[in-house]
């Protein structure tokens, strides 16, 4: 699908902008100092020292425990890894916090950058997480979680998540986790103002005024925490709390949001509005335990080891290139490399800047340097069987260029099948080999059973399930190809995969028409050739057209390849292997034979020699009289045609 919409998710900007200092200059970030943490769902990247790098990533893996037992995501762990990115203060942290209207976001504090190949959680080791977990860290943690079960989800709710599950806290022992803490700042943002009405909070995006401007902000956020706290705690027994995972449901399916509301909690918004009126007034936010039998299990073997200077260089190159700021990443990518010639991350990023660019030329370098490298890489090896697809894009079709297009597919086929080996949970590679089997032709049963592989992975990525369909129109399968279109029609709550299914449906439509108008062409042209006793070529063109047509020429007919045009002696001598044969037919000059071409890999004059590859042809010929000559006869015509036509 490809490609997934990109939005950036703030914290420090809303909740605790009294903690974050403002910018200060901007410093030159260099790669020295850095530390790697390996743990088993997280990469921590420490400027602050392995210590902090190490709370950090066992910190994380705990609460991923925590969370996977209570939440009720049916994919928790996210297939596209993710990368912490822990600065030192806030001053290193300026130049890499996210961009407002063309300005540094200078009170942020910490933020969370989906992509389709890595996430990224950045923040500063001085904000608000000296002691224990950060508030940040988990804040921007929830928003990955929502990112990779419902990255559709609506602000108010993907932010009041955030803010929820951002106070939990683990009890020394690992057993307990406490959830719902109340936010003494939120409080005071509920008292200090009226409630949004519902219908209000539920349009705001990140471009409204009360999620940027700093008088509005503190109101939507606290909202927002105050309802998701009263839908995961309020109503007789927690009855909210399954109503909330309901309308979760109902919103990837792309029931609009006021139809969903009302189906899963049973009112409309005025009622909802008084509930939650009520529960604030209250002010008793109630915290609740989770009690685990035994201690949270976690990867407790971590790996650690500083980052050389090119690593460091590289990764910030990445972050900024993911944060759609290509100039600077382009900077650090290019000192890292002055660093480590041969750095694979850098000269993927720069790959992947340079495809982005649509320089196709220098981002296959980058990435053929980037497989040199580290042959290991499936983010290498996919980048670059995405630059060898995109230059075969529109190709002239020449002898020459044939050949060379069947190889840059096979190339391509190769490299991706060795990503998927080595990065089986990457889906993007299950993606672009579908297409290119579907585009350039593949084995219809191989393409099928990746695509259902890939659903399996992830069910909701509803583009696999329009390239499944796309994969049963081509074998004939309109039925199949027509239900599991309208499957992603109805629920993906994507617009732009609805958009996507109605086209395809359409062109299924057109295809299953054209399919039974051509069959009954067929049978029609073979009754009237099998009542007529019509002559016809042994190979035509294919559809669309009639299948069986007179003879161009009159005499007998063969559809094979012409090997060679032997021009020693008196006239010359075709060499046509035909019918597991080789045929000699022998005129006395060119002028008394018709050629005739169908396609451009034969054009001009024709001349004497072999021909290496052999050419398609259609020969008409007359067989020889007797038996004294040593030709198989005379040929009358000779047609040059495409390789398909052969049949």
């Amino acid at each position: 699908m490809k490609t997934r919409s990109i939005r950036l998710f703030i914290l420090c900007l809303f909740i605790t902008v009294s903690l974050c200092p403002a910018a200060r200059a901007v410093s030159n970030t260099s790669g020295e100092g850095w530390t790697r943490v390996r743990s088993k769902h997280f990469l921590v990247l420490g400027q602050a020292g392995e210590s902090e790098a190490r709370r950090v990533a066992t910190g994380l893996e705990q609460y991923h425990a925590a969370f996977a037992r209570l939440l009720p995501f049916e994919r928790f762990a996210p297939s596209v890894p993710t990368t912490v990115i822990v600065f030192r203060n806030d001053r290193e942290y300026a130049p890499f916090k996210p961009l407002y209207r063309g300005q540094i976001a200078s009170g942020v504090a910490g933020y969370f950058q989906p992509g389709d190949e890595v996430n990224y959680i950045t923040l500063a080791a001085d904000s608000d997480g000296a002691r224990g977990l950060s508030s940040t860290l988990l804040h921007e943690y929830t928003h990955l979680l929502v990112n990779n079960y419902f990255r559709l989800a609506p602000l108010w709710l993907a932010e009041g998540l955030a803010e929820y599950y951002s106070t939990a806290r683990l009890s020394n022992d690992k057993k307990r986790l406490t959830l719902g803490r109340p936010s003494r700042q939120r409080e005071q943002a509920l008292r200090a103002q009226p409630l949004l009405p519902l219908a209000e909070l539920f349009a705001v995006n990140n471009e409204s005024p009360h999620y940027f401007e700093q008088a509005k902000r503190g109101l939507f956020y606290a909202q927002s925490w105050a309802l998701v706290h009263y839908l995961l705690n309020g109503g007789s027994g927690g009855a909210r709390r399954g109503q909330l995972a309901h309308f979760l449901a109902l919103l990837s399916e792309g029931t609009p949001d006021r139809e969903a509301f009302r189906r899963a909690f049973e009112t409309d918004l005025e009622g909802m509005a008084a509930e939650l009126s009520t529960y604030v007034r209250r002010g008793g936010y109630t915290e609740r335990s989770e009690n685990f039998e035994r201690a949270l299990d976690f990867d407790a073997e971590l790996s650690a080891r500083p980052l050389t200077e090119a690593e460091a260089l590289a990764h910030l190159g990445d972050l900024l290139l993911q944060s759609h700021r290509p100039e600077e990443a382009e900077a650090y990518l290019r000192r890292a490399l002055e660093r480590d010639a041969a750095h694979a991350t850098a000269h993927i990023s720069l790959g992947i800047l340079r495809l982005r660019q649509n320089r196709l030329e220098e981002a296959r370098r980058h990435l053929s340097e980037a497989i040199k490298a580290d042959p290991r890489n499936h983010l290498a090896l996919y980048h670059y069987a995405d630059a060898l697809q995109r230059e075969g894009l529109g190709m002239d079709l020449s002898d020459t260029s044939v050949r060379g297009y069947e190889e840059k597919t096979r190339v391509i086929r190769a490299a991706l099948r060795r990503a998927i080996e080595l990065a089986p949970s990457f889906l993007e590679s299950y993606r672009l080999l579908a297409t290119v089997d579907l585009e350039r032709g593949g084995e219809p049963g191989e393409t099928e059973a990746l695509l259902k592989h890939a659903l399996t992975l992830a069910p909701r990525r509803h583009e696999f399930t329009l390239l499944l369909a796309q994969a049963h129109s081509d074998k004939g399968e309109f039925a199949a190809a027509r239900e599991l279109a309208e499957t992603a029609a109805r629920q993906d709550g994507d617009p732009l995969v609805r958009e996507q299914a109605r086209k395809v449906l359409a062109l299924f439509a057109a295809r299953e028409e054209r399919a039974a108008r051509l069959k009954t062409q067929a049978e029609e042209s073979a009754r009237l050739a099998a009542s007529t006793r019509i002559a016809t070529q042994p190979c035509d063109m294919p559809d669309p057209g009639p299948q069986y047509k007179k003879l161009r020429f009159d005499g007998e007919q063969v559809c094979g390849q012409l090997k060679s045009i032997e021009c020693a002696g008196e006239g010359f001598v075709l060499v046509v292997e035909a019918g597991g044969r080789l045929l000699r037919l022998h005129a006395e000059a060119f002028n008394l034979v018709r050629f005739v071409t169908y396609t451009t890999t034969v054009k001009g004059h024709v001349a004497c020699g072999a021909r290496d590859p052999a050419v398609p042809v259609l020969v008409t010929y007359r067989r020889k009289k007797d038996g004294k000559t040593e030709f198989d006869g005379v040929p009358v015509a000779v047609e040059f045609i495409p390789l398909e036509w052969e049949r």
